[in-house]
C-alpha cells in the first residue's frame, strides 16, 4: 500500500469515527435540549429537530476542542464531512469553521434558533400604519427620511422603534397601496393595475371619441393654443375640430357643431373624458337633445376608453407638427423618446421675429389634420379618409333645423341680485336686468341662449316663450383721462358694493367671535400665540452654545434687536380698532368728536 493510500485510508476511517459519534449524539442526547425548544416554539416537531441539531453541534464542537482538530488542520475536513452525513450542504466548509469559533463564544443556541424575521412581530401596526402615511404623500419620500420622522414619533409616544431594515422592506411591500397617492392616479392606472382589450368601433358613425391638445408651437409671451378634435372611432378620422385657446365649453360645442356639419351624421356615442365641461347647464341640456335623437354621451375615467384618440394626438404631433416651423415638441410629461426639442431651437423659435401668431398656428393645424386624414399611419395599409368611406355611415342623420335645435346655447340660471352671471373658462360674464325685467324674474330661474357674449336672450323655463334680451354688463374706464360722467357712476356704485360685502364680512368674523367669547373667553383667543412666530433673538441669547455659534459666524447677539414678531391670525375681532359704536346710538360713539381743518 502507497503512503497516499494509507492516508486515505486513515482519513476515511477518522471521519467514520466521527459520523458515529455524531449520530449517537442526535440519538441519545436530543432529549437533553428538548424542553429549551419546545418553550420557544408551539410546533412539536420544529422542537425536536432544533434539539438534535443542537446535540449535533454540541458534539462536533467537542471534536474540534479535544486537539486533534485545529482551523487549519486537514482533521477539520474530517469533522465536516461528518457532519455532512446527518446535515448534507446544510453549511460550507468556512460557514462551519466560523460556527465552531462562534459556538465557543455565543453558544450553540443562536446557531439554531432562526433569527430572520427581525424585529417585525414586534413592531406595533401603529408604526405602520405612519409607514403608510409617510409614503402616500406626493413627495414621494425615500425610506432614510421615513425611518428617522417615524423614530422621533415612536420616542414622543412611546413605542418600539423600528430599524432601518424593517422601513427598507416594509416600504417596498406597502408600495402597492400607496401608489395612487405617491405617483398620481395615472401611474397606477398604467403601470399598476390591469387593462381590457377594447376593440374599435365597427362602423364610421358607431362611436366618435373626443378631447383636446395642446398645439405644440408658441404664439408670443410662450401662449399657445388647443386643438380640440372630434375622433370616428372606426376609421380614426378626425371628421371635426376647433382651434381656440383652452379646452372649454365654447370650443367642444364647436368642434363637434363642426363634426356634424362636415358629416351630417351624429354617432351612436360620444366618449369623452370627466372634462369640466360635464358639469354645466349647456351640457346637461345639450345631452338631454343628443338622448332625444338617439346618440348616447359616455363619460369615461379610464383613458383607455377613448385610447384611439388619445394615442393618435402622439402621432399627429410627431408625424405632421414635427416637420412644421416653430415646433417646439410634445411636453414634459410624454413618454416618447426624442418628444422635446432642443433647447437651442426653442430659442429660435421665441426670439423677436420667431414667435407665430394665432392665425399661423390655425393654418398649421388645417395642414396637419387635412395630411392626417389623409395619409396611411401606422401597421394600417389605407388612411382615415379611406377607410371612412369604404364602410356605410351607422350614424343619426341630423338636418338643419336638428343641428340649429342642438348648438344653439341654451341653459337654465337663476337670477341673483337683478343680474346673470355665466362663467367659462374662470371668466364671469355679467347681464344686469331692467328695471322691469327685474321686478318680474328676480329669483326666478330662466332659459338662457346666446350666439355670442354680447346679448342674452332670456325664455321662459318651462314654457320657452320669449321673455326679452339682456346686454352685457358694461364696465368703467379706470384712467381718468377716459372717464365719463357715466363711468363715475358705475365706479361709485362698485365702491358701495365692494363696501357693503366687507362689512358684511366684519360682521360675520365678530358674530362667530362673539359666541366663542360668550362660551369660553381663553380658548376663543388661543390660536393667536400658536401663530406668533418665536422670537428666536431672544431665545438665542440664553443659549451659550447659539451664542458661540453666531460669534463663530461674525454676529454678536448682544447687539441684535428682538424681531418685531407678531400674531398672524387675519380675522376680524369686535375688539380691534380705536373706535366702536355704541349699541344704543346708531350714529356714533360717545367719545366722538368733531374736527376742525383750518
Amino acid at each position: 500500500m502507497s503512503a497516499c493510500q494509507s492516508i486515505a485510508a486513515r482519513n476515511y476511517d477518522r471521519v467514520n469515527a466521527y459520523a458515529l459519534r455524531l449520530h449517537g449524539a442526535a440519538m441519545h442526547n436530543k432529549s437533553l435540549h428538548l424542553t429549551y425548544y419546545q418553550g420557544n416554539t408551539p410546533d412539536l416537531g420544529k422542537a425536536v429537530a432544533q434539539a438534535e441539531c443542537h446535540a449535533v453541534l454540541m458534539q462536533a464542537y467537542k471534536l474540534y476542542e479535544e486537539g486533534v482538530v485545529s482551523k487549519n488542520s486537514s482533521s477539520l475536513a474530517s469533522v465536516y464531512e461528518a457532519f455532512n452525513t446527518i446535515y448534507p450542504g446544510k453549511y460550507s466548509y468556512h460557514r462551519f469553521a466560523h460556527n465552531m469559533r462562534r459556538i465557543k463564544s455565543e453558544g450553540v443556541g443562536r446557531l439554531i434558533e432562526d433569527r430572520r424575521s427581525g424585529n417585525n412581530h414586534k413592531i406595533s401596526d401603529v408604526v405602520k400604519k405612519w409607514l403608510m402615511d409617510a409614503m402616500s404623500s406626493g413627495k414621494k419620500y425615500g425610506p432614510t427620511f421615513i425611518h428617522r420622522t417615524i423614530s422621533e414619533l415612536c420616542e414622543q409616544r412611546g413605542y418600539k422603534t423600528p430599524s432601518l431594515s424593517w422601513v427598507k422592506t416594509n416600504y417596498y411591500k406597502m408600495l402597492p397601496l400607496v401608489t395612487a397617492n405617491r405617483c398620481g392616479n395615472d401611474e397606477q392606472t398604467y403601470n399598476e393595475l390591469p387593462y381590457a382589450g377594447i376593440l374599435r368601433a365597427s362602423a364610421p358613425g358607431g362611436q366618435w371619441q373626443i378631447d383636446g391638445w395642446r398645439l405644440p408651437f408658441y404664439m408670443e409671451g410662450f401662449r399657445t393654443l388647443t386643438l380640440f378634435a372630434v375622433m370616428d372611432a372606426h376609421s380614426g378620422r378626425i371628421v371635426g375640430y376647433h382651434v381656440d385657446h383652452t379646452e372649454n365649453t365654447e370650443t367642444i360645442l364647436k368642434g363637434i357643431e363642426n363634426a356634424v356639419h362636415n358629416t351630417g351624421m351624429l354617432p351612436r356615442e360620444i366618449v369623452s373624458d370627466n372634462h369640466s365641461f360635464n358639469q354645466t347647464k349647456e351640457a346637461e341640456n345639450f345631452k338631454e337633445a343628443l338622448v332625444k335623437m338617439g346618440c348616447t354621451w359616455t363619460v369615461t375615467q379610464n383613458p383607455r376608453h377613448k385610447g384611439i384618440v388619445e394615442r393618435s394626438f402622439g402621432t399627429f404631433g410627431e408625424t405632421f407638427c414635427k416637420p412644421m416651423y416653430g415646433y417646439i415638441g410634445q411636453g414634459i410629461r410624454s413618454r416618447r423618446a426624442n418628444s422635446r426639442t432642443s433647447q437651442d431651437l426653442v430659442t429660435k423659435y421665441t426670439r423677436s421675429g420667431g414667435w407665430l401668431t394665432e392665425d399661423q398656428i390655425k393654418l398649421i393645424a388645417v395642414q396637419c389634420v387635412e395630411q392626417y386624414n389623409s395619409t396611411c399611419i401606422g401597421k394600417r395599409t389605407e388612411s382615415p379618409d379611406a377607410i371612412y368611406r369604404k364602410t356605410d355611415n351607422i350614424g343619426i342623420p341630423v338636418d338643419f333645423i336638428h343641428r340649429i335645435t342642438l348648438f344653439t346655447r341654451k341653459g337654465l340660471y337663476k337670477v341673483k341680485k337683478g343680474q346673470i352671471n355665466i362663467e367659462r373658462s374662470g371668466t364671469v360674464y355679467e347681464y344686469q336686468l331692467s328695471a322691469e325685467q327685474f321686478a318680474k324674474l328676480n329669483g326666478k330661474t330662466v332659459a338662457v341662449r346666446y350666439v355670442d357674449r354680447d346679448m342674452i336672450y332670456l325664455f321662459d323655463e318651462k314654457t320657452d316663450e320669449s321673455l326679452g334680451s339682456v346686454p352685457r354688463k358694461r364696465y368703467a374706464h379706470g384712467a381718468i383721462c377716459d372717464q365719463t360722467q357715466e363711468d363715475i357712476e358705475i365706479l361709485n356704485k362698485h365702491k358701495g358694493r365692494l363696501n357693503g360685502i366687507k362689512a358684511a364680512i366684519k360682521r360675520r368674523q365678530d358674530e362667530i367671535t362673539e359666541r366663542a367669547v360668550a362660551i369660553d373667553p381663553e380658548a376663543a383667543y388661543a390660536m393667536n400665540p400658536k401663530l406668533t412666530p418665536k422670537n428666536i433673538i431672544e431665545s438665542m441669547k440664553a443659549s451659550g452654545r447659539r451664542i458661540s455659534e453666531a460669534r463663530r459666524l461674525g454676529v454678536n447677539p448682544e447687539y441684535v434687536t428682538n424681531m418685531p414678531v407678531f400674531s398672524e391670525v387675519a380675522t376680524h375681532s369686535p375688539e380691534d380698532g380705536k373706535t366702536k359704536r355704541d349699541k344704543g346710538s346708531p350714529f356714533a360713539p360717545h367719545d366722538h368728536k368733531i374736527k376742525t381743518y383750518k
